[in-house]
């Protein structure tokens, strides 16, 4: 477009509306100049056919401020953090009304520092709709130069990369936005091992998806890697600070989808009382050591959700949570398929569970997932999605959705612009999201500071265990210990069997600042006997935590070439699921059980019942962590299977130096006898075309993916799998 000739035939507040892309006036005279003009300038324009990219046709309209008077904002916010700064607290209130209304924030992450399209802004949100995002988000692989380089004049000057990403983000909250930060950390131990250059280790490279190390346990305090953890949480801690000294705040998103088996902080790869205890450890961190006042604290698990249990799950307490969330991204979208129920339905448990703990709620990620990547480039068939998101979140109790970044063509979740006036096949729909009162952008974001309310702390005496951990032995005399913190008079621990009989307390004594400890004796052990049981933590007579764990059950030697042979759970459901992660599409769901049917299973007492449920597209599995077995002497897997004859698609995975490897056995679905199966590891596929490494095997998987149009309710039963010769 020739802006300059532009210029001398529409009114100048239209030529510069038109050059940062928001409309000042929707007069019908305005709009139709600007509809010619535009058109006009797309003739000029030299276009590639079938590039996929089209016209921008939809006008943008100016949207105004929330007002406050329109909103219920609390005249108190309880927060984790005693000390949060008052403007925090204030940003916490906003959250809450908007949670509360029908008006919902909308967020990218990395809009200012990522991008895709050719427009001339340094956002692909503002490129097309002349704004930015109510809430922008930034990882911490900015501090690591993942997502984020210095120039050699920045180096010069001495500038971090911690430094430039809280520029940008200092930047954001100018613009009227939230600033969000999430975490893919690296695998520590992978860090550990390359040693520190002068002094401070590095953290560059995109590990958090390598699962081996045992990370979790090795990085909280008493662990080989807790010094190495906390050199990474002093790059965090050097970001908040960065940011509380200029009055902003931070949304703190750590270890995200904790349920999925992705991560190295995923459910595969800890307990749930490891994970709980690592999330309250970088909180107390970062706020008792590093004087980080200015973080509204984030837990998000992954999505679907079938239930608010299912959600507390790996909760890390009242005491540590500010904001409840859910990541859930729509995989393949085609017209008319179950996604959005899924989505709904989801957010129902958040937002229920956000109402029983007294928090706020958030779609802390979502997006389009395909084949391909994220969003297609060209031939998506929900080219509406953004309002269709939108109005199934106006429907719920959430204060704000965000969608992932934008990197390149390849791999991005928002339209985005390639010139003046052409873009995205998307980018219509998007404007039209943009237009639509419930839809909220940085402009329309009131000055927070103005907000008039009283603070406190969510509370003032808590505890938890921090040893054992959940599903370990006790079978001989053992120290307990607990954190607590408030003013408290009696701390002690309950002892259960398997009936929630208490059958033993002993007080705890004060040792250190907040650890308590206390010792189970013989005694104890002789009364409770040989039982599944639970572990409660009594503060001033209150239970404020509890484990389960296993008196007296010692752990029967494993052979190496095992995987599971189902025996060691004593037909407790519980111990099973505490073994296996789940993972399942929208509208799907896996059930593992023990089954102690003689014909549902081959040797010993037991087997495992695998339900699932599936939908068109749909997908569910189970993960088991094999802590990277070596079975350089074995060359195949081995279990016994009784198929359903659903003939659908039975998917075994083995990982191996962090690389998934399949095959399909479809065809054995369509049976219904029992039998055992054979696969020798060299018909495994790598996803990354790799090498089977039979020297590092991660973690062995069970996926059933649909076949056909129609909803499929059913069970497989496995047993004794194992690696052979």
């Amino acid at each position: 477009m020739d802006a300059k000739a532009l210029k001398h035939v529409i009114p100048l507040t239209l030529f510069v509306s038109l050059m940062v892309g928001n409309l000042p006036s929707t007069d019908p005279y305005t709009m139709a100049l600007y509809g010619e003009k535009l058109a006009q300038a797309a003739e000029k324009e030299t276009v590639k056919k079938d590039d996929g990219y089209v016209q921008k046709t939809v006008s943008t309209v100016k949207q105004e401020k929330i007002n406050f008077a329109d909103l219920n904002l609390p005249a108190t916010v309880q927060l984790t953090d005693p000390e949060a700064t008052d403007y925090t607290a204030k940003v916490y209130a906003y959250l809450q009304a908007m949670a509360a209304s029908d008006k919902k924030l909308y967020g990218h992450q990395n809009d200012l520092h990522k991008k895709t399209g050719r427009g001339g802004s340094d956002s692909d949100t503002f490129d097309v709709v002349g704004d930015y995002p109510a809430v922008i988000g930034i990882d911490g692989l900015a501090f690591t130069g993942n997502e984020l380089n210095l120039t050699s004049e920045e180096k010069k000057s001495g500038m971090t990369l911690v430094d430039k990403a809280a520029k940008i983000g200092m930047l954001a909250s100018q613009r009227g936005a939230l600033v969000t930060l999430s975490c893919h950390m690296p695998n520590f131990a992978q860090v550990a091992a390359k040693g520190k250059i002068n002094g401070k280790y590095n953290y560059s490279g995109y590990t958090p998806n390598v699962t081996t190390g045992n990370v979790v346990t090795r990085i909280l305090p008493g662990g080989d890697l807790n010094e190495v953890y906390n050199g990474y949480l002093d790059m965090v801690a050097d970001f908040g600070q960065q940011m509380q000294n200029q009055g902003s705040s931070v949304l703190f998103r750590p270890f995200h989808e904790n349920n999925g088996s992705w991560f190295w902080w995923g459910a595969a790869f800890c307990t749930s009382s490891e994970y709980k205890n690592l999330y309250r450890y970088t909180e107390e961190y970062l706020r008792d050591k590093k004087g980080i006042h200015n973080f509204l604290y984030l837990y998000s698990p992954n999505g679907p959700l079938a239930s608010e249990e299912e959600y507390m799950s790996r909760y890390p307490g009242d005491a540590y949570v500010d904001i409840v969330g859910v990541d859930l991204y729509h995989k393949n979208p085609v017209q008319k398929d179950e996604w959005m129920t899924s989505f709904n339905s989801t957010m129902d448990v958040v937002q229920k569970f956000a109402a029983h703990h007294q928090k706020v709620a958030a779609v802390t990620e979502t997006g389009i997932l395909t084949n391909q990547g994220a969003v297609l480039k060209k031939g998506n068939q929900r080219l509406d999605w953004f309002n269709e998101i939108l109005s199934a979140v106006s429907d719920h109790k959430m204060a704000y959705f965000m969608t992932w970044a934008n990197f390149d063509e390849t791999n991005f979740e928002q339209p985005y612009m390639v010139s003046d006036q052409r873009g995205h096949e998307m980018i219509n729909t998007f404007t039209q999201f943009y237009n639509r009162p419930q839809s909220v952008f940085s402009s329309q974001t009131p000055d927070l500071s103005k907000i008039q309310l009283t603070k406190q702390a969510v509370r003032s005496t808590y505890g938890y265990i921090t040893s054992p951990n959940s599903y370990e032995r006790l079978c001989e005399p053992t120290v307990l210990r607990t954190n607590v913190f408030g003013s408290v008079q009696t701390v002690r621990f309950v002892f259960k069997n398997r009936q929630g009989e208490s059958i033993g307390a002993v007080d705890a004594q004060n040792v250190q600042e907040h650890a308590w400890e206390a010792s189970i004796t013989q005694e104890n052990l002789d009364a409770l006997g040989k039982t599944l049981g639970s572990l409660e933590l009594e503060i001033d007579g209150k239970v404020e935590d509890a484990l389960t764990v296993l008196y007296n059950m010692p752990q029967e030697e494993v052979p190496i070439n095992q995987v599971d042979n189902f025996e060691s759970y004593y037909g407790d459901n519980s111990l099973l699921t505490a073994a296996y992660s789940v993972n399942a599409g929208a509208g799907c769901s896996i059930e593992p059980a023990v089954s102690s049917e003689a014909s549902l299973h081959a040797e010993g007492n037991y087997g495992l019942a695998l339900k699932y449920k599936l939908t068109k597209g749909g997908y569910a599995g189970v993960v088991k962590n094999l802590h990277s077995a070596n079975w350089s002497n074995y060359n195949a897997i081995q279990f016994w299977l009784m198929p359903d004859g659903k003939a659908q698609q039975l998917i075994i995975q083995l990982n191996a130096n962090g690389e998934d490897f399949e095959i399909n056995l479809a065809d054995v679905t369509k049976e219904t006898t029992p039998r055992l199966v054979t696969i020798p590891f060299s018909q495994f596929k790598g996803k990354q075309h790799g090498v089977f490494n039979k020297a590092n095997v991660q973690h062995f998987a069970i996926y059933y993916n649909a076949q056909g149009n129609e909803d499929i309710n059913s069970v497989m039963y496995f047993d004794d799998v194992k690696a052979v010769e």
